[in-house]
């Protein structure tokens, strides 16, 4: 499963990084779960610079749809 790190700024705090990442502030569940933020999760308010793994959502795995005028079939 893929994903990307994201790099802190000064003051990020998972939520903020769950709504920049996902767009959804719920999803900071995602975050902590992953196994890779491990040592990280004592953080509350970040520092700049840690890396935060993100893993990607099943709706960023799914293909981009074409519009219906672009659509072949």
């Amino acid at each position: 499963m893929g994903g990307y790190y994201y790099i802190t700024k000064q003051g990020d705090m998972w939520d903020y990084i769950a709504w920049k990442v996902y767009k959804n502030e719920k999803m900071i569940e995602k975050l902590l779960n992953a196994e890779e933020n491990r040592e990280i999760m004592t953080f509350y308010i970040f520092p700049a610079g840690v890396k935060v793994w993100c893993p990607e959502t099943a709706e960023q795995a799914a293909p981009n749809e074409l519009p219906p005028w672009r659509d072949n079939q």
